[in-house]
């Protein structure tokens, strides 16, 4: 399981013992609200971002791509700094919530203004605020998720508790999820002009801001009355990027952390090719209107939301990682056999026939999704507790970190293939899309539903054959838990007598 070098260290953890009753039901539901941020702006901003940029906007597909990947790379390389700060912060409201309360406000801002893009700029003026909005937002949502996240790893100790505490989060997130479309397609983007109707985008941002931030107060306020179930912070000698230097390293020396990395690397660049490209193939390559691709987004995201008490069931009678790989492979036969079928020219379905098929397909794509994703948070938590066993500190932070700097680094990597890709195949920004559409020639339509389906799901069939590699199960779990219980007791029992 670990390189032949690592071996557990007797170094005594800086924790105290920890003997956690089951988290109240109502706690893990006041925490897992604040999911309702996440879904909300990172959904907003995935599926209708590049969509409102190049063909609202007009900005060209390549330069929309760029701008929006310099701010996940930007954000994905300041995340293990985030990571390691409330990893090592001290303040009377612990080390997490200080970070929370900045990204709370911060997000919803940076929402607002990245959906509000002046007429009066084009070309590089354009590119050059779209740019410095796209670090601004994804930045703010770091420090609200990755202190949220991590925080949720040290709320219980427990395998199957872990599995639960992911659940909840992973729900609200795609009730948040919902919330965006809804809010999107069904209130705001709807209708004469529909999606190219420019005037709607702030007020649509403004009110998904509002909905996630009182998801957001809720969890603070959860997460001020569990202070007592939070790890201490970590110790930390010398200056920050030295120390970062330092922990990043010790992370890494972890082969369960390694596997998780880059799985969730290509699995995210599956999916942001994907929903990247949604819009465009919704509307070239499906040729559907937005109330049919409201309803076919709103079956994956019942699909994801389905997923969560799915997920359950399913752990209690298989291990993580065999959960994990179901979902990766589900979710990449989703994504591609429809758009297979249709580029071979054996899925000739249109109108509402079209839509159930698609509705249908991504509901049970979203549902094994759901459960992999709830598997993959938990077996974070998991890797974490290795960790301090491996090396005598906790970083829930740099580990949550790590799978963020995988995923944002991979989404900015897959926005800028999308650009590029439609540069490359012909497409032609701005303007209106029905127009547009007539315009394109058969083969930039089914370059773009190549690209959007087989295309990206490769990459998460190749995510799935990298997590074969994970070693960590619910036995040899149990035995680290077991000797980190017993290095807390000693080190509570060696403090006592200093004490006295």
């Amino acid at each position: 399981m670990h390189d032949g070098a690592e071996t557990p260290i007797p170094a005594v953890s800086s924790g105290t013992g920890r003997s956690l009753p089951p988290l109240p039901f109502g706690t893990k539901i006041g925490y897992a609200s604040g999911a309702l941020l996440d879904g909300i702006a990172n959904q907003a901003v995935n599926i209708f971002i590049f969509f409102y940029v190049t063909a609202v906007c007009g900005l060209p597909a390549a330069l929309a791509g760029v701008a929006l990947a310099i701010g996940l790379v930007v954000d994905a390389v300041v995340d293990p700094l985030i990571g390691s700060m409330s990893d090592g912060w001290t303040s009377r409201l612990g080390r997490r919530l200080p970070f929370i309360l900045i990204g709370v406000p911060c997000t919803g801002l940076f929402m607002v203004l990245i959906f509000s893009l002046p007429s009066a700029l084009t070309g590089m003026a354009l590119f050059a605020w779209l740019t410095f909005l796209s670090i601004g937002l994804r930045v703010s949502i770091s420090l609200f998720l990755l202190p949220y996240n991590a925080v949720g790893a040290e709320l219980s100790d427990s395998y199957a508790e872990r599995s639960s505490i992911a659940a909840w989060r992973w729900g609200f997130a795609m009730l948040g999820a919902l919330i965006a479309i809804v809010l999107g397609f069904g209130v705001f983007l709807g209708g004469e002009g529909g999606l190219s109707r420019r005037a709607a985008y702030a007020p649509f941002a403004l009110s998904a801001a509002l909905v996630g931030a009182v998801g957001g107060i809720i969890a603070v306020r959860a997460l001020l009355a569990t202070r007592d179930r939070q790890h201490a912070a970590a110790s930390g000698d010398g200056a920050i990027h030295t120390r970062l230097w330092r922990e990043l390293s010790e992370v890494f020396r972890n082969q369960s952390f390694r596997t998780l990395f880059v799985g969730a690397l290509l699995l995210f660049t599956s999916l942001s090719i994907h929903s990247t490209l949604g819009l465009h193939a919704n509307t070239y390559f499906w040729r559907m209107t937005p109330g049919q691709m409201q309803i076919v987004t709103l079956s994956l995201f019942a699909g994801l939301l389905l997923g969560a008490p799915l997920a359950g069931p399913f752990l209690k009678v298989m291990e993580k990682r065999t959960v994990l790989l179901i979902g990766m492979v589900g979710l990449a036969l989703a994504f591609s056999i429809p758009a297979t079928l249709r580029l071979i020219g054996i899925f000739p379905f249109t109108g509402i026939t079209l839509v159930t098929i698609l509705s249908a397909t991504v509901i049970v794509g979203g549902a094994l999704m759901a459960a992999a994703a709830i598997s993959f948070a938990s077996m974070m938590a998991d890797a974490a507790d290795e960790h301090e066993h491996l090396f005598g500190a906790r970083r829930e932070g740099l580990y949550y970190a790590g799978w963020a700097f995988a995923s944002k680094a991979a989404a900015g990597f897959g926005s800028l293939v999308a650009g590029v890709a439609l540069q490359a195949i012909g497409f032609e920004s701005g303007g209106d899309a029905a127009a547009a559409a007539a315009k394109l020639s058969p083969a930039t339509i089914d370059w773009i539903g190549a690209i959007y389906g087989p295309g990206a799901s490769l990459l998460a069939l190749l995510a799935a054959t990298t997590c074969l590699f994970y070693r960590l199960d619910a036995r040899k779990h149990a035995q680290i838990i077991g000797d980190l219980d017993a290095r807390r007791a000693i080190a509570v029992g060696a403090a006592a007598p200093l004490a006295a």
